[in-house]
């Protein structure tokens, strides 16, 4: 079973969250402990000047009552023996004489800390000496100045308690964070690998379809084609890569809107899933573009698998009301016999792909033999909209002739590509390439402009002769078709009926609903209609009435063996009788042989074109043709 494709998720971010939320826990316990403890000490230390500074007040007071200086030193006894019980000492200075005390403090750390001691009288900050805390206090009372300095185990023995009592509290409440920082990070990490995981259905899903998209196919193609690794499963031995191109996609796009075009995606993902079975695999890499990576499949196995899809593409699909048929046109390349790397079998199966719809076979499998027909097709796609605008578009022409009196009755106007690289070409080699460029109306209103030009010249010179021209049913989907017709025939006064606007039966047959209102325009404008290939649809007799069509046309596979295939020769006289029956006028197509135009003429067929009266030709030669005078072409 192939590995899923995945974004690559970034696999350290719940580590990075626990560490993050560790480090953010334990800085916040080192803040707690150190403002507690500060905090603790700052009080401490207050409370100690606090007393300090009552007992200075007193000292202040009672010094200030004394009248004889012999008395100090009295009063520093009674003081320091009544007030104080840790190691301290008191000095009063006046400007001629110093008194002191001190109290379990030797002299050499009395001056010690009197060094100690800034000289502003305000600034108590704790000192210390020799491993201990001492506090200060100076107080200035008339001419006496008053220094008091104390030790404080008071103050040390708060702080060691304090510090303790911290300390546990600071484990509680760092193993406290570290227990919702993990349980955090673990939240978040869940979430965040949920949030990865919807992304990575999204960027690797198309959203319409619910199929996998290329970014999902480009892995699966390099877990498969690649060495193996840990993280992909054993590489194939062989596989087929098949790409789907809807034919008609862009068509029911620009007909019915992008809603039904979408409808009509979903249920094409639908039908072919329903053809594949695991391990293949089907791939939407956007618009109608499918890709099928089957793993295991041999060529032969592959095409049976093209066959059902095209077969199911070309079942009609109910859209609106409507019956499409979408179509398909697939390409087949094979691993590792014609490409042994992702981006070579997605070339070899594109170019495949191509050429199927160049042929309109369906499906085609690579062929490396034909690599530079198939770069021809591709270079022809580029250069089609410099042949629009270059007018390298031209247009022949072949006579339709009536088989009584032989006379040239119309013309067919048939499109040729004069290459400035390739000559001449036939409508085979590019007319598809158009159909699938998204040119199909541009082009479509450059053969009418090309055609009404060409009828407006041979009129003015007395040549009455309508011109056909080959119209896809698809532009009959624009919108403004018919008013760019009535436009062109006013701009060239040329009266409507001498355009003719032929339809080919089985394309007309999709959408009859949806295009009868564009039809029933064109006969407003006077314009005549015609069904090509007559015969070849499925539904020819239940479409013929709703069409009220003015010419049928039938295919030139009735008339080549119409002498020899009874079958066919039964067709076509039943053709002939439903064409008068609904008062249409019947041609004959490929009439190459006397034989056949004779038997076509006595059973009741009065038009025909083919080789045998003339190829299809440049307007000079036409026009040459239309101005002999005696009939050319007469088989009675």
């Amino acid at each position: 079973m192939q590995q899923i494709a995945k974004i690559k998720q970034d696999k350290t971010v719940k580590p990075r969250l626990i560490w993050a939320c560790l480090c953010v826990a334990l800085l916040v316990s080192a803040i707690y402990v150190t403002v507690s403890y500060r905090l603790t000490a700052d009080i401490t230390v207050r409370s100690e000047l606090k007393a300090m500074a009552h007992i200075t007040s007193l000292f202040s007071n009672e010094l200030s009552q004394v009248n004889d200086a012999s008395e100090v030193d009295t009063l520093l006894n009674e003081v320091l023996l009544s007030a104080v019980n840790t190691p301290a000492f008191i000095t009063v200075t006046t400007a001629q004489q110093q008194w002191q005390k001190n109290l379990l403090l030797t002299p050499t750390e009395r001056s010690s800390l009197l060094q100690l001691i800034p000289g502003t009288e305000d600034n108590a900050d704790p000192i210390e000496l020799n491993g201990k805390t001492y506090l200060w206090q100076r107080h200035q009372t008339g001419h006496y100045v008053i220094t008091f300095v104390q030790e404080t185990p008071a103050l040390d023995i708060t702080l060691s308690f304090v510090a303790k009592r911290l300390l546990v509290t600071s484990i509680i409440v760092f193993w406290i964070a570290v227990w919702l920082a993990l349980t955090l990070a673990s939240l978040i990490a869940k979430r965040a690998e949920q949030v990865n995981e919807s992304l990575a259905y999204i960027a690797t899903h198309d959203s319409l379809t619910g199929l996998p998209n290329r970014l999902y196919l480009i892995e699966l193609l390099e877990n498969s084609l690649g060495p193996a690794t840990e993280d992909t499963d054993t590489p194939v031995d062989e596989g087929c890569l098949l790409i789907i191109d809807l034919d008609r996609f862009k068509e029911v796009n620009d007909s019915f809107g992008y809603a039904a075009g979408d409808t009509l995606l979903k249920e094409v993902a639908r039908r072919v899933s329903e053809l594949i079975n695991a391990p293949a695999e089907l791939i939407r890499t956007g618009g109608d573009e499918f890709f099928i990576w089957a793993p295991g499949y041999t060529i032969e196995k592959a095409k049976t698998l093209s066959l059902e899809i095209v077969n199911s593409c070309n079942s009609p699909i109910l859209i609106n009301g409507l019956t499409v048929n979408s179509g398909a046109s697939i390409g087949i390349s094979h691993y590792p016999s014609q490409a042994e790397n992702t981006a070579g079998l997605i070339v070899c199966a594109d170019t495949a792909m191509h050429k199927a719809k160049a042929m309109r076979s369906g499906w085609q499998v690579y062929d490396d033999k034909k690599i530079a027909d198939y770069k021809d097709i591709l270079q022809l796609r580029a250069e089609l909209s410099d042949a629009l605008e270059q007018q390298q578009i031209i247009l022949y022409y072949q006579p339709k002739v009536d088989l009584a009196s032989g006379e040239v009755i119309g013309a067919e106007a048939l499109c040729r590509w004069q290459h400035p690289r390739l000559g001449l070409l036939g409508p085979a080699e590019f007319i598809d390439l158009i159909e699938h460029s998204g040119k199909v109306q541009e082009f479509g209103r450059y053969i009418i402009a090309a055609a009404a030009a060409q009828a407006s010249q041979w009129h003015t010179e007395g040549l009455l002769v309508p011109i056909a021209i080959n119209l896809s049913p698809y532009n009959l989907l624009d919108p403004g078709l018919a008013a760019f017709i009535g436009e062109t025939l006013k701009r060239h006064r040329l009266p409507p009926q001498f355009i003719e606007m032929e339809l080919t039966e089985n394309e007309t047959c999709i959408n009859i609903d949806y295009i009868q209102s564009a039809l029933a325009q064109l006969r407003e404008l006077g314009v005549s209609l015609a069904i090509d290939d007559f015969g070849t649809g499925m539904s020819s007799l239940a479409y013929l009435s709703e069409l009220r069509v003015n010419v049928l046309k039938i295919d030139r596979t009735f008339i080549c063996d119409l002498t020899t295939n009874k079958g066919h020769r039964a067709i076509i006289a039943a053709a002939i009788t439903l064409s008068q029956s609904f008062g249409c006028d019947m041609v004959a197509e490929g009439v190459e042989t006397q034989e056949q135009a004779r038997m076509l003429y006595d059973m009741g067929c009065r038009a025909a074109q083919g080789f045998l009266f003339a190829r299809p030709m440049p307007a000079q030669e036409f026009h040459a043709l239309l101005k002999q005078q005696k009939p050319q072409f007469s088989v009675t």
